[in-house]
């Protein structure tokens, strides 16, 4: 049966949900309180990974978010108050960073995933979209032996579920980059892995749905909703009220917030991470990389090579802050020698905020107290790689469609 399905929020998420469902047959309008380029989806790595199959939620991250939570510099910190929902995640992520969780998120991961890239490559092809998909893989970057082997052990995880991962030397990583200089002492290489140039996709994404039929509203906020016996009849917004059949909620960090007017209750943080690009570099990478022991993204895209890192918790307070970036920056003269200070006078940092659930996992499904209400947001840094197969399931949601996956990791009411 062909519905009208009202999507809020316009990035990664919703316009590939907006995508499968008009695949479908069903109309389509997307919402966004921004001009479309405003989340998390532009400013970000561009990775579509299939090999980080660990959550965020992990044994030991708390103990070494603790240490860099002493460093306003680090690539963790949480700006100090007391908050209540604040505290009550943070609980409930230390009750998901065990062993035993990841041992049943980690295959689970692998599975989406590996879907996802499968998708995402199959839509770029269909859709003739040039946003310089990269198939050159991943490196792992390491400074230190102690990075190195952490990098070791993630390597032993995914090549248990079939990925491949080489432990290369700095020799080895010299012959994937060549004119590029290199402070490391070794890396780990994940060839399957690939990269886009996010706000050049999104750009061009936008054009095929539009040319597809699906009507957008930018600039528009949600001020309300209407509902009647259980179901969702209208979205309030700045400028008009939307009626439609469905309804999708998949505005990332501002997921929450929202579902709130409904009474509904999402535990999520935004976490906040800064980017930039340098314009003309020094050297350009031909393999995308992260700089392990700084945990700083080194992604080269159409306009340019691009860093990106941290995880800042505060309050989805926009504003940069200059020690992050410096931190990044810090991060990149240490490993790339012919990266000096002067080449990052002009950049213009970006910052965005990623939704981040307690367990690592996204929230994906039907809310149990709206019928016609699917909730899809929590995907962390992996808004992009799971953006694809995100949509998919979705739009088999919303069209009553059985899913080959056990989505019950992705329950939306699992924390209530």
């Amino acid at each position: 049966m062909k519905k009208k399905v009202a999507i809020v929020g316009a990035g990664m998420i919703g316009l590939c949900s907006a995508y499968y469902l008009r695949k479908k047959g069903h109309d389509v309008i997307v919402i966004d309180d921004h001009d479309g380029y405003g989340g998390a989806s532009v400013g970000n790595a561009g990775f579509l990974c299939p090999s980080h199959v660990v959550p965020l939620a992990s044994p030991g991250i708390i103990t070494q978010g603790i240490k860099w939570m002493l460093n306003e510099k680090s690539p963790f910190y949480i700006k100090p108050r007391l908050n209540k929902e604040l505290i009550s995640w943070g609980l409930k992520f230390k009750k998901a960073a065990t062993a035993e969780k990841v041992k049943i998120a980690a295959p689970f991961l692998h599975q989406i995933t590996t879907a996802s890239q499968k998708l995402a490559e199959q839509l770029l092809q269909d859709e003739k979209i040039n946003a310089g998909y990269n198939k050159n893989g991943l490196l792992m970057l390491c400074q230190s032996e102690k990075e190195l082997h952490h990098e070791k052990e993630a390597a032993d995880i995914a090549r248990g579920f079939g990925q491949s991962a080489e432990v290369l030397t700095p020799e080895e990583v010299a012959k994937l980059n060549p004119g590029l200089d290199l402070n490391i002492c070794g890396a780990v290489y994940f060839p399957n892995d690939t990269m886009i140039t996010p706000h050049i996709f999104l750009r061009e994404f936008q054009k095929v749905l539009k040319a597809n039929g699906v009507e957008f509203m930018f600039n528009t906020s949600i001020n309300s909703f209407e509902r009647e016996k259980g179901e969702i009849t209208g979205l309030v917004t700045s400028s008009t009220t939307i009626k439609a059949d469905d309804y999708l909620i998949a505005a990332g960090s501002a997921t929450s917030p929202l579902l709130r007017l409904l009474g509904l209750r999402l535990p999520m943080v935004g976490g906040k991470g800064y980017s930039f690009t340098v314009n003309n570099p020094p050297a350009i990478p031909q393999v995308p990389s992260i700089l392990s022991d700084g945990k700083v993204s080194m992604s080269p895209m159409m306009d340019g090579l691009r860093f990106s890192g941290t995880m800042e918790i505060n309050d989805l307070n926009s504003a940069i802050n200059l020690k992050r970036v410096e931190g990044i920056v810090n991060t990149a003269t240490s490993f790339l020698p012919q990266f000096k200070k002067s080449h990052f006078t002009d950049i213009k940092p970006w910052a965005g905020f990623r939704p981040c659930s307690p367990d690592g996992l996204p929230y994906v499904g039907k809310s149990n107290k709206f019928s016609n209400l699917t909730i899809a947001a929590g995907h962390a840094m992996l808004g992009i790689t799971l953006g694809p197969v995100t949509g998919d399931i979705v739009a088999k949601i919303i069209n009553e469609e059985p899913n080959d996956m056990d989505l019950s990791l992705l329950a939306v009411d699992r924390y209530n």
